[in-house]
């Protein structure tokens, strides 16, 4: 593994990291005001309400405080860590899974699950089943999960760009950057999860909702590994990016009357990541 290749790409995963929990602002908790009584689905057009969000994403780099000690020692340096460990290792993760050729096909149809035309008719029929029987949560899940899915789509494909890395299919154990490809990060990972988050988020006083949320994501991401389209720090980076965008989007835009989670002071995202004879895990704690 070249180590510039290492060093260079745990920089742009630090700096999206960074960023993305900037823009994210304070975590305060979330108490509806006198002049909140009202629901607050966008009301100003929502292709308008996007590019402001997707601004202030990609902005955040730009300011000083994005590169606060705070921000440093909490998010950036331990996620770069764990990132660089895994790209270092991704070569020998990849071994550990029998690699046949039914496993590589019925990971490959799990996988359909996370496509991103899949869960925009999911996220899409949410929204349009709230808005025809009058459940402004239901609609107001919805549509946050599009915004969800959108700005995750976005952040993948310009990290992707960036880093060119190959998929493991089209690779003789060779997991390099800089070589045509667009494995890096997951773009199935990032999306199930931006959108398991704002569905985790929306009814977290269900538990089974977020459990489903999230093992749907977890299984989307993993099957991504075993038909063999990713790396594992290819899961792992685009679940933490997905995550932090579905957390972005619920936090911006969550009506505090209706029902929903309240963001709790020191979140943090600790992903837990697994791997065994056959198998491997990403598991999350939030």
């Amino acid at each position: 593994m070249d180590i510039r290749a290492v060093f260079l790409n745990c920089l742009v995963v630090f700096l999206l990291t960074a960023s993305t929990v900037l823009a994210q602002g304070p975590d305060t908790v979330q108490s509806p005001t006198e002049n909140q009584q009202t629901a607050r689905l966008p009301t100003t057009p929502l292709f308008r309400e996007f590019l402001r969000d997707e601004r202030d994403l990609w902005t955040s780099l730009l300011k000083r405080e994005t590169y606060g000690s705070h921000t440093i020692k909490k998010y950036g340096i331990p996620f770069t860590l764990l990132s660089a460990a895994l790209i270092s290792t991704d070569n020998k993760t990849a071994e550990f899974l029998p690699n046949t050729d039914d496993q590589k096909k019925w990971s490959g149809r799990v996988s359909n699950g996370g496509a991103a035309f899949t869960l925009a008719a999911g996220t899409g029929g949410t929204y349009l089943i709230g808005k025809i029987t009058g459940n402004k949560h239901l609609q107001e899940t919805g549509l946050l999960a599009l915004h969800a899915l959108g700005h995750s789509q976005i952040v993948t494909a310009a990290v992707k760009q960036l880093t060119n890395r190959r998929r493991p299919i089209v690779l003789d154990g060779s997991a390099g950057f800089w070589n045509g490809g667009d494995s890096f990060p997951s773009g199935h990972s990032s999306t199930t999860f931006a959108v398991a988050t704002v569905f985790a988020y929306e009814y977290r006083e269900r538990p089974w909702i977020p459990i489903v949320a999230y093992t749907v994501a977890s299984s989307v991401a993993a099957s991504r590994v075993a038909a063999q389209r990713h790396w594992l720090s290819d899961i792992v980076v685009g679940g933490s990016v997905g995550f932090l965008v579905g957390r972005y989007t619920y936090k911006r835009h969550h009506d505090p009357t209706l029902p929903g989670s309240i963001v709790p002071p020191r979140n943090r995202l600790v992903p837990k990541v697994s791997v065994g004879a056959a198998t491997a895990a990403l598991k999350w704690q939030f």
